[in-house]
């Protein structure tokens, strides 16, 4: 299981959750959650186990997204080895370029399909396509970090351990939204707010972000194409620099590693302990209504 779960990018998955070509969608999101009780007084227990449900639904739609990408790109990795590096220079310049026209003010956008506030059942199902559209969507602005982290393949990786990066990234964007749906459902409805106060900041923090990525990502992919082609003479300065990146993130690794178990069980628990509660709520209203 421990080659299942990757902290790098479980926290990549976290930051990526928060990228400028969805971050506009965020308060839609939330402001949508909000209303999906359609004007019935749900008590605060209540709304925190829809909080539950619509951040499963929504995670369920990540990890769909990365689980498949993930069987994909490990499945296929012995022939896809030789094209990555090429691709990862490619998509460094990309970036490079989108951070520099961020920074002049270019705004990218995305379009993903209206969220259904049918039934709770259509509901549910709307949020799980809001989560597969949104994962893929957010890929366009978040993959110098994707690449960084999870599409790169260390020397010695296994099937499981690659497999459980994408699983991880997509799990890290799960944790983060049913958070931030918790909070709402909580009553802290000023997150939407705060988000929408932070949309004209966030292009611009995005492309102060994707320039360095992208630099990265592009020497990364160089530094891969040298090695495939002869280990021994690799770029001296390209070497240590990629080396020194990667222990720096053997390094984060550790450290998240070392605290990801122990908030993962408490917010398991804490889950746990809200639909315990909900269940039992249930059950007394129920022995009421039957009593009158």
């Amino acid at each position: 299981m421990s080659d299942l779960f990757s902290p790098i990018a479980f926290t990549a998955g976290m930051v990526a959750l928060v990228n400028p070509c969805g971050f506009a969608l965020l308060p839609a999101y939330l402001g949508f959650f909000l209303g999906m009780s359609d004007g019935k007084a749900d008590t605060r227990l209540q709304a925190l186990n829809r909080s539950q449900l619509v951040g499963a639904a929504l995670s369920l739609g990540f990890l769909v997204v990365f689980g498949l990408l993930g069987l994909v790109f490990t499945g296929l990795r012995n022939q896809l080895n030789p094209i990555l590096p090429w691709f990862s220079m490619v998509v460094g310049v990309f970036l490079v370029v989108l951070g520099v026209a961020m920074l002049r003010g270019f705004k990218p956008t995305i379009s993903l399909p209206k969220l259904d506030k049918g039934t709770a059942s259509s509901s549910m199902f709307s949020m799980f396509l809001f989560g597969v559209s949104y994962a893929i969507a957010s890929l366009s602005c978040t993959i110098g970090v994707f690449l960084a982290v999870v599409g790169t393949s260390v020397p010695g990786t296994s099937f499981t351990e690659q497999f459980g990066g994408f699983l991880s990234y997509g799990a890290g964007m799960g944790l983060l939204a049913t958070v931030l749906t918790l909070a709402v459902g909580f009553g802290k409805q000023g997150i939407v707010h705060r988000f929408r106060q932070l949309l004209p900041r966030i292009n611009f923090i995005s492309g102060l972000i994707l320039v360095p990525v992208g630099v990265y990502v592009f020497l990364y992919g160089l530094w891969d194409r040298q090695v495939l082609d002869d280990p021994r003479n690799v770029t001296p300065w390209l070497n240590d620099f990629i080396i020194g990146a990667l222990e720096i993130q053997a390094d984060i690794s550790t450290f998240v590693g070392d605290w990801a178990t122990e908030l993962g069980w408490a917010f398991l628990a804490i889950n746990a302990a809200l639909i315990g509660a909900g269940l039992t709520e249930r059950f007394l209203n129920s022995r009421r209504v039957a009593t009158t």
